[in-house]
C-alpha cells in the first residue's frame, strides 16, 4: 500500500491540534478539503482514526499507531530533505520563516525587504503567530528559521540583540500634562497600555540604581503595539515603547521620550534554526545575514513606515451663521 503523504501530514496536524478547523488554516486549505483527505486515509489504511466525543475528536487506537509512526514518517522525510539541501552551495529557494507577530511589520518584515535585496534568489514564505502563542519544537519544524523574542532555550537559538522599553509621549501630551521629572510623577499621567495573554502589563522600570513598579491609570489599553503608538502620537498619554519602534517618529518631532534614564529590563530577539543538524545555504544565507542586520552601522535603505503628524479639527470656534 502506497500511503499518501500529504493526507497522512494534514492526520497529524489534526492529531496534534485536535480541530479539522485549525489543521484547515495551517495547510491554508477549505475544511472540506481535510475532511476529505482523512476519510480517504481511512478507506487506504482501512480503519476508523477519530472518534467523535460531542464536539471534541479524540483518535482510535489505531488513530494513535499511527500517529506516533507517522510523525516518524515524516520527520525522517524532513531530515533526508535538510541532509541533501545542505550539501548544496548555492542559497536559492523557498525560505520558511516563522515570526512572532509583536512586532512584524516594524522590525520583521523591513528585516526581510533588505534579506531580499541581498539575496535575490530566494524567495520567502512569512508566517506571524501571535505573541501569546508559543510554538513548541514540534510545530516550529515547519520552518526553516523562527524569529521570536525571549526566546533563548534550547538548541539552533542564536541572541540576535537586546533591546529595552522606555516611555514616549507627544508634546501636545506633554503641554497640556507637564513633562514627568521623576519616577513619582507617574502615578498621576494617563498611560496608554499594554495587554499581553496574561493581562495588563505594569511599567517596571530601573535607572540601574532604583527600580519601580506603575501602573498609572488609562483610558486605552490595547493588545497591540501600533495602535499603543498611535494614540501615544495621538496625545492620549504616555507609552512604554523600545527605541527601534519609535525612531522615526521621535526624529519628526512626534514622540518624545520621558525619564530616558529609566527603561525596562533588556529583552532578547532571538532566531532559532529549528534542526541545527542540517542547515541549507538558503538558511545559513539568513543566520548571517540576520546577525549582521544588528550590528551598530547597518545601513538600511529599505522602505519603512510610522505614525505621522495627527490632524486635529479646530474645535475652538464656533459654526458660523
Amino acid at each position: 500500500m502506497l500511503m499518501n503523504f500529504q493526507a497522512l501530514s494534514t492526520f497529524i496536524k489534526v492529531a496534534e491540534t485536535g480541530s479539522v478547523s485549525v489543521a484547515a488554516r495551517l495547510h491554508g486549505l477549505p475544511k472540506s478539503s481535510v475532511s476529505l483527505k482523512l476519510k480517504q486515509l481511512e478507506e487506504e489504511v482501512g480503519a476508523e482514526l477519530f472518534a467523535r466525543r460531542g464536539r471534541a475528536l479524540e483518535l482510535t487506537d489505531a488513530g494513535r499507531v499511527l500517529l506516533e509512526r507517522g510523525q516518524h514518517i515524516l520527520s525522517l522525510c524532513d531530515d533526508t530533505a535538510a541532509a541533501v539541501a545542505s550539501m548544496q552551495d548555492d542559497a536559492a529557494g523557498v525560505l520558511r520563516v516563522g515570526a512572532s507577530g509583536e512586532f512584524g511589520t516594524a522590525l520583521n518584515a523591513q528585516m526581510l525587504q533588505a534579506f531580499r535585496a541581498a539575496h535575490p534568489k530566494i524567495q520567502l514564505d512569512l508566517v506571524f503567530f501571535a505573541p501569546s502563542v508559543f510554538l513548541d519544537l514540534s510545530r516550529q519544524k515547519v520552518f526553516d528559521a523562527v524569529l521570536s523574542f525571549d526566546d533563548t532555550s534550547g538548541p539552533g537559538t542564536e541572541v540576535l540583540a537586546t533591546l529595552r522599553y522606555g516611555l514616549y509621549a507627544s508634546p501636545r501630551y506633554l503641554a497640556e500634562q507637564g513633562t514627568p521629572q521623576t519616577v513619582a510623577d507617574l502615578a498621576r499621567h494617563k498611560g496608554v497600555i499594554y495587554r499581553d495573554a496574561e493581562g495588563v502589563m505594569p511599567w517596571r522600570l530601573s535607572d540601574g540604581c532604583d527600580s519601580a513598579e506603575i501602573l498609572p491609570p488609562a483610558d486605552i489599553v490595547t493588545n497591540d503595539y501600533w495602535t499603543t503608538k498611535y494614540f501615544a502620537v495621538a496625545g492620549a498619554g504616555l507609552a512604554l515603547l523600545p527605541a527601534f519602534f519609535t525612531d522615526l517618529e521621535v526624529r519628526e518631532g512626534h514622540l518624545v521620550p520621558v525619564l530616558p534614564e529609566w527603561q525596562t529590563e533588556a529583552r532578547s530577539i532571538t532566531l532559532r534554526v529549528p534542526d541545527p543538524r542540517y542547515v541549507a545555504p538558503k538558511t545559513r544565507a539568513f543566520l548571517a545575514f540576520c546577525k549582521s542586520y544588528f550590528q551598530p552601522g547597518f545601513d538600511f535603505a529599505g522602505p519603512r513606515y510610522f505614525v505621522e503628524a495627527l490632524c486635529f479639527p479646530d474645535t475652538s470656534k464656533g459654526e458660523t451663521e
